[in-house]
């Protein structure tokens, strides 16, 4: 019995570490208001919303809740609902004109 009940503690630890690293990428304007063309971020969630990532991300850089910009998961545009899971990448994308 003894065993038991020391796995089923061990069992329990390994789910504490249920981490998620994402990396952030900033483009051009963006990039000037964080100072940075990359980041990565770890998160003790499994997944994480867009709506949430945006809400952390414009309460780190104030300036980024006057700017229009998208945002994009591993290449695809996104909605807010969109779930991010570990290893992916999000680009944060300033407005732009195509012709």
């Amino acid at each position: 019995m003894e065993q038991s009940s020391a796995k089923y503690k061990y069992t329990g630890r390994i789910s504490k570490f249920n981490q998620m690293t994402i990396t952030l990428k900033y483009f051009g304007l963006l990039a000037d208001i964080t100072q940075l063309k990359e980041e990565q971020f770890t998160f003790d969630e499994d997944t994480i919303s867009v709506s949430a990532l945006k809400s952390k991300i414009e309460s780190s850089y104030q300036n980024m809740h006057n700017t229009s910009y998208t945002i994009a998961v591993n290449q695809t545009m996104s909605d807010l609902q969109t779930k991010i899971k570990d290893k992916d990448v999000i680009a944060f994308l300033p407005p732009f004109a195509g012709g």
